[in-house]
């Protein structure tokens, strides 16, 4: 049941509406890598009005998203974490490639080494990058490119190959990683007809049983029709 009501969370891609204020007309997308956000918070709790369960149960998170190339950025949203799915059912979530916005800065300069054929990014913080890594910049044109890091002079300065775009800044979105949490739709799709059987089976169950409550129900009324008529007939 716990699985089933996971499922009804995720709603498969859309979204879902709640009854309590708190959380009224808000979106809610599933599952999310805690990488991609920018700040979350726990929400009141609350109890929503098609399962009547509290969101207590399972972890659930109000955030706001970072990456401004997602469609609810900027905006208040809920999420639960990846990891919890994880704990429903393993196959439910895989590992992709892509970029996640751990940097996401302006450089504060950019030099030019030529005894080395390389550019230097300078950054107002540390920027966490080690030799190998691969980031996504961003021109002030809007022009993505990705970049591999050659040196790291330093904990605010990485170096990459001179062939991008001149420019007196880039803006840094982050580095790529490989196991960037999924939720695996086809795995869900799968997950959610071997439930529906499930619950089939059992709602066929649960009607045979109360079938035989009702008929010994009906019979245990008939008999005490008899004992009354009985009773009403000796006094």
């Amino acid at each position: 049941m716990r699985i089933l009501n996971v499922l009804i969370y995720f709603c498969v891609g859309t979204n879902l509406f709640f009854s309590q204020q708190t959380i009224e007309k808000k979106n809610i997308y599933f599952p999310m890598d805690e990488r991609l956000i920018q700040r979350k918070a726990l929400p009141d709790p609350v109890q929503d009005s098609l399962l009547l369960e509290s969101f207590e149960k399972i972890p659930f998170y109000k955030a706001v998203y970072t990456e401004k190339d997602f469609p609810y950025a900027s905006k208040e949203h809920y999420y639960f974490p990846t990891d919890s799915i994880s704990s429903y059912s393993p196959g439910l979530v895989d590992h992709q490639a892509a970029y996640i916005p751990d940097i996401y800065s302006n450089t504060d300069k950019v030099i030019y080494n030529r005894n080395v054929d390389l550019l230097e990014l300078t950054m107002p913080n540390k920027h966490n990058l080690i030799v190998g890594d691969y980031i996504m910049l961003e021109t002030k044109d809007g022009m993505k490119l990705e970049s591999k890091v050659e040196k790291v002079p330093n904990e605010f300065t990485f170096s990459i190959k001179n062939n991008l775009p001149k420019s007196y800044s880039y803006f840094v979105r982050g580095k790529k990683i490989s196991d960037l949490k999924h939720l695996d739709r086809d795995e869900l799709i799968v997950l959610n007809m071997k439930i529906s059987q499930l619950l089939e089976l059992k709602m066929k169950e649960w009607a045979k049983r109360t079938e035989l409550l009702e008929n010994k129900m009906e019979s245990m009324e008939k008999e005490l029709r008899r004992i009354t008529s009985i009773l009403n007939k000796i006094r």
